[in-house]
C-alpha cells in the first residue's frame, strides 16, 4: 500500500534532544522535586488504562506522589510545565536540512503531520516549522501517551488515511517505533546505531537519508 502521509515525533526528532535538556536546566534547578515526580508520573501513566480525563488523572498521580492537593498539582503542571518550561525552549533549532526535506516531501505530495506527547504549536513556532503541517497534535488529545495505540489511530483518522499509509518518524524505539508499528503504521527510526533486530521499516541518521529512502519507496 502506497505511503500517503509522513508524521513526525517532535522532541528529539525535529531537533536534537540535548537542546531540550540544556534549555530545561533552569526548571530542574528551581523545581527539582516537581521535575522528578512529574517525570515519574509521565512514565507511569503510559501503563494506566482506562483513562477518562488525561489531565485529571495526571494531576491526581502527581498529587499522590508529592503529598499535595489535586488542584495544586494541576496548577503546578499548567504553570511550570505547560507554560514556563515550554517558553524556555524558544531557542530551539531544527536538525540540519530538515526544512528542506519537509518542503521536498510536501512537494512530492505527502501530507505531513506532527504527533508529540507534549503540546506542539508553540515549539513548532520556535523551530520555524509551523507552516508545514496538515495535522499537528498532542497525544493527550487521544487520552493516552505513546506507545498506546490511541494517539496513532487518532492521527490516522485526522489525516484521513489507514495506518498502513502513514510513515511515523521518531527517535524513541520504545515509544515511537514499537508504538507506531503496533498501531499498524510504518516506522522510521532516527538513530545512530539501530537496536539489534529492529522492527523499524528504516533507520536513518540524517534527514537527506530519509528523503532518499522515501523517494526510493515511491519508485520501487
Amino acid at each position: 500500500m502506497d505511503l500517503k502521509a509522513i508524521a513526525f515525533d517532535l522532541d528529539g526528532t525535529l531537533y536534537p534532544h540535548y537542546m531540550m535538556y540544556l534549555a530545561s536546566l533552569g526548571l530542574g534547578v528551581r523545581h527539582p522535586r516537581l521535575v522528578w515526580h512529574f517525570g515519574r508520573v509521565r512514565s507511569e501513566i503510559r501503563r494506566v488504562r482506562p483513562i477518562d480525563d488525561f489531565r485529571a488523572v495526571q494531576a491526581r498521580m502527581l498529587a499522590g506522589r508529592m503529598g499535595i492537593s489535586e488542584e495544586e498539582a494541576r496548577s503546578l503542571i499548567e504553570e511550570k510545565i505547560y507554560t514556563r518550561w515550554e517558553q524556555s525552549l524558544r531557542r530551539l533549532r531544527p536538525y540540519p536540512h530538515l526544512k528542506e526535506v519537509l518542503a521536498a516531501l510536501a512537494e512530492d505530495g505527502y501530507r505531513l503531520a506532527v504527533l508529540s506527547d507534549f503540546p506542539v504549536l508553540a515549539k513548532l513556532e520556535f523551530l520555524g516549522l509551523d507552516g508545514f503541517w496538515d495535522v499537528a497534535m498532542c497525544t493527550e488529545e487521544s487520552g493516552y501517551l505513546k506507545p498506546n495505540p490511541e494517539p496513532f489511530l487518532l492521527l490516522a483518522e485526522r489525516l484521513g488515511f489507514v495506518p498502513e499509509q502513514i510513515l511515523y518518524v521518531g527517535n524513541s524505539y520504545a515509544y515511537d517505533i514499537v508504538g507506531g508499528h503496533a498501531a499498524g503504521l510504518r516506522t522510521a527510526h532516527l538513530v545512530r546505531r539501530p537496536p539489534k533486530g529492529s522492527i523499524a521499516d528504516v533507520s536513518f541518521r540524517t534527514y537527506p537519508e530519509l528523503l532518499t529512502w522515501v523517494r526510493g519507496m515511491r519508485s520501487s
